[in-house]
């Protein structure tokens, strides 16, 4: 089955129950702990925070991961290969540098990757359109404004 935010949108254009259902639950997270981030218990709101960025960081390798596969196209020349690949390993870096610096640098090392990660994804598939299923770019889009604004609300928290 395959569901559409569109009503009129075509075969190509439907967003797949899976892939819908998967990202809308991989959201949960963001929103939980950003939410609990704003507790009033000092304990409760430092778990909340750290569990906020390595779930993020987690989720920044996992992109990076299109990546590294997109690299592995058997007709890439070297230089497409290098660099479709060292773009992929470049989101779990900066990553795991925004879980080690100061929460209130981390969490804008996070936004800005995850900002840097679609404008990747939309260059990528603006270049060639057949990496990508038509409706991954919608759905890549909402999912990561729902990031945006967790990570946002976590940062007024900081």
């Amino acid at each position: 089955m395959q569901l559409s935010l569109h009503s009129h949108a075509g075969p190509g254009d439907r967003i797949p129950l899976p892939a819908l259902v998967l990202g809308t639950a991989g959201l949960l997270p963001f929103i939980f702990f950003a939410v609990l981030a704003w507790s009033a218990e000092p304990l409760t709101r430092g778990h909340a925070l750290t569990t906020y960025f390595a779930y993020a960081a987690s989720i920044l390798s996992f992109l990076g991961g299109l990546h590294w596969a997109l690299g592995l196209e058997p007709d890439l020349n070297n230089g497409e290969r290098w660099m479709r690949m060292s773009w992929a390993v470049l989101p779990p870096l900066i990553a795991w540098a925004a879980i080690l610096a100061p929460w209130r640098v981390g969490i804008w090392l996070l936004l800005a990757m995850f900002v840097a990660q679609y404008g990747a994804d939309v260059l990528l598939n603006r270049s060639d359109p057949t990496h990508y299923p038509q409706w991954f770019m919608r759905l890549r889009f909402g999912l990561t404004v729902v990031v945006l604004i967790s990570g946002l609300f976590v940062a007024m928290r900081i």
